[in-house]
């Protein structure tokens, strides 16, 4: 079940880039941010108000963890991404972002003490060459045109900020359900966003959205925020960092597939390959581990 809904979060994620580039060009990042926020806190909020009321001496309790996962989760992911998207090229952004999970598996590694074991590493390894190959379309040649500009840093503290976000998700106490966590971080992110859309977006920007703008952000808020974010957190609680980390590479492989179906762009051969590639450098980790059968006793 926990992969399951890895690849959930991870199918919609995917969408993220497709959707904002197509559709919702003419909206700000932080317009967009807070958009989709509040769709999905007008979802969430009350459908898990009675156990946000019920769990608010837990919830003062662990106010800090509740502020690390607003600024991190909801206020800097993917807002960044925005940003960045407007210097940083397409090859940048797709060959930093490869940077979140191994940020994810090193955090956990240091802090948490998570054990990783020789098979997801060789995993880690195997998948980040399939998503290198994907990205660069077979043509290793282009690994000089990547040169770094302001964006390219707004992406790095985008996956670290990710990464961050999904190794405090192992603090969350017990008695906080999922639901419950994300619906306070929510109530806690959204006055940032406000703050900043009203601080860096004029007013008749907002007043002139268009009706394609206010449906990418349901689609953000629904999809992207509530169905992902929950399925995301529940995950990781379920298969552990390391194993959800190393499937978020099938991030690129999924965005592919839709560039293709959806906005009719040709697969190559080297991302067919590429694909195949990411998939068994997570087929690699999700599998068990081989133990050695014992031989009976004479």
């Amino acid at each position: 079940m926990g992969y399951l809904l890895a690849f959930t979060a991870i199918f919609f994620w995917s969408w993220n880039i497709i959707v904002a580039t197509s559709f919702a060009s003419s909206m700000a990042p932080l317009e967009i941010a807070f958009g989709r926020w509040l769709v999905a806190g007008c979802i969430l909020i009350p459908l898990s108000w009675h156990k946000i009321k019920a769990a608010q001496k837990h919830l003062r309790q662990h106010i800090p963890l509740i502020l690390g996962l607003a600024v991190t989760g909801i206020v800097l992911d993917n807002t960044l991404i925005y940003f960045a998207g407007h210097t940083a090229s397409a090859v940048n952004i797709g060959m930093l972002d490869m940077t979140g999970p191994i940020f994810l598996v090193l955090l956990s590694r240091i802090f948490l003490k998570t054990e990783i074991s020789n098979q997801q590493l060789a995993g880690l390894v195997i998948a980040v060459a399939g998503v290198v190959v994907i990205i660069l379309d077979g043509n290793f040649s282009r690994l000089s045109q990547v040169k770094l500009v302001s964006g390219d840093f707004f992406v790095l503290a985008n996956t670290f900020g990710f990464a961050i976000y999904s190794m405090l998700q192992s603090k969350r106490p017990p008695e906080i359900d999922q639901s419950v966590m994300l619906g306070a971080t929510i109530i806690t992110a959204l006055p940032i966003l406000a703050a900043g859309v009203l601080i860096s977006v004029p007013v008749s920007q907002i007043e002139n959205i268009r009706s394609e703008d206010l449906a990418v952000i349901a689609y953000l808020g629904i999809f992207n925020s509530v169905i992902s974010y929950l399925a995301w957190n529940t995950a990781l609680n379920k298969i552990g960092n390391v194993k959800a980390g190393i499937i978020y590479y099938m991030l690129p492989v999924f965005s592919a597939l839709e560039a293709h179906f959806v906005l009719k762009e040709h697969i190559s051969l080297s991302q067919i390959i590429g694909g195949a590639v990411v998939v068994a450098g997570v087929l690699l980790v999700s599998l068990p581990k081989k133990t050695p059968r014992r031989r009976p006793e004479r």
